[in-house]
């Protein structure tokens, strides 16, 4: 385990860097991209990266696409270390009033209608940080540390792809995070830094579907089969899916669309929505009811339905054991509060697609929650945090790598 010397020089590090630190997050904030469109997002990782003195790979062969990269340091294969940052933004109008800080201080969105609104900006920052750290003690690694800058996060897709490349291979250590408001973490009476395991979210699956009907003259209605009829049947019938005693569900249309014109019988209409289950178990049950509700709405009016998972994720769960020892190591932290317990994630992450992939092959899979002072919920237009955790979480990074990567025995 780290000395207390070597975790000093980490914290102060981490401190030294911080308005560096908080630059990049406001570069990145001023230019968010949606899922599979990050490119000038993934243009500015690589030239940070690089300067770091980080091996790239990017494009097609890191995710199947033009965005998202992998960089990696060390020489020796083992210990491989895995760490992951989301880098896409959400289809979000930013608050342009004084009162949004990204407003008031010049680094708002410069991307019409994209904002980032789920903190993965300060996540990118906090990776870049983290990976400065790491590079100072890079003729010290005794394994390899290995960053995953992914896509489309949102809508759970570019995990999905990473993994499918490999990148999630004989990988002996995973980590990633996701910066949350102080709702969690208040498992102790002052407020925390980080939570160390978290043990469940929601599982989900992301849904299109496109009724298909057959088109007529409104006023002969007889003549034609509507594909608006059909989508509403469904959307009525979804929400009556029975809730399982199992635990909690959620489901949510969220986007509907069809027709051509009022006197027209609908030949197409479309919806995207999603389900969500308190297990992986759970969403399956929603998906499998969903499927079911669909079919079965688009045959009572003669139509039929084509449906494509969008996106999918399981349940996070976090090994046990690498909690532990995570959680022994930072609190040997002087600067940092750290959770005594674990806690579920009350939201979905793409993350757990790869910790699944990792934990399956042997290996030992972490995700951690930083609780920060927000402006508002996730995905609000007006959304803002405590630019303070960025630090904190570079240098939880930080410990945790070093800690495997200097450590003969990995031994932490």
């Amino acid at each position: 385990m780290l000395t207390k010397n070597e975790l000093l020089y980490i914290e102060e590090t981490a401190r030294s860097l911080s308005q560096w630190t908080v630059e990049h997050r406001r570069n990145l904030h001023q230019i968010p991209e949606t899922a599979w469109k990050e490119s000038n997002t993934t243009a500015y990782l690589i030239r940070e990266m690089q300067q770091l003195g980080y091996r790239i790979i990017s494009g097609e062969r890191a995710t199947g696409n033009i965005s998202g990269l992998v960089a990696e340091i060390g020489n020796e294969p083992h210990p491989l270390v895995c760490i992951r940052f989301d880098i896409d933004g959400l289809a979000v109008s930013e608050e342009q009033a004084p009162s949004h800080l990204p407003s008031r201080e010049g680094f708002a969105s410069t991307c019409q209608g994209n904002m980032h609104a789920c903190g993965h900006d300060g996540h990118m920052a906090i990776g870049l940080t983290t990976a400065r750290i790491l590079a100072q003690k890079k003729d010290q690694l005794k394994g390899t540390i290995r960053f995953l800058f992914q896509p489309a996060e949102e809508g759970c897709m570019g995990a999905r792809e990473m993994v499918t490349r490999g990148w999630l291979e004989k990988v002996d250590y995973f980590l990633a995070g996701h910066i949350v408001g102080r709702e969690y973490g208040q498992t102790i009476p002052s407020p925390v830094d980080c939570i160390t395991g978290v043990n469940g979210s929601l599982a989900t699956s992301k849904i299109n579907v496109i009724f298909h009907g057959r088109s007529c003259h409104g006023a002969c209605p007889e003549n034609g089969n509507s594909a608006i009829t059909a989508l509403c049947t469904a959307v009525l019938a979804l929400n009556a899916i029975p809730r399982n005693s199992a635990g909690a569900t959620r489901i949510n249309i969220g986007r509907i669309n069809g027709g051509e014109g009022r006197n027209i019988v609908a030949a197409q209409a479309s919806m995207e929505m999603e389900v969500r289950g308190e297990t992986t178990e759970l969403n399956q049950y929603m998906e499998d009811q969903a499927m079911h509700v669909i079919q079965s709405a688009a045959a009572m009016y003669g139509c039929t339905a084509t449906i494509q998972i969008q996106g999918k994720a399981p349940s996070l769960v976090t090994s046990e054991d690498f909690h532990q020892k995570i959680n022994t190591l930072l609190n040997k932290l002087s600067s940092l509060r750290i959770a005594t317990e674990g806690e579920r994630f009350r939201a979905s992450e793409d993350a757990a697609l790869m910790m699944e992939e990792v934990k399956r092959q042997g290996g030992n899979a972490a995700f951690l929650l930083f609780p920060s002072d927000t402006t508002a919920p996730l995905h609000s237009r007006n959304y803002d945090f405590d630019e303070t955790i960025l630090s904190k979480a570079a240098t939880v990074f930080s410990a945790v790598v070093l800690d495997l990567l200097l450590d003969t025995g990995a031994s932490l």
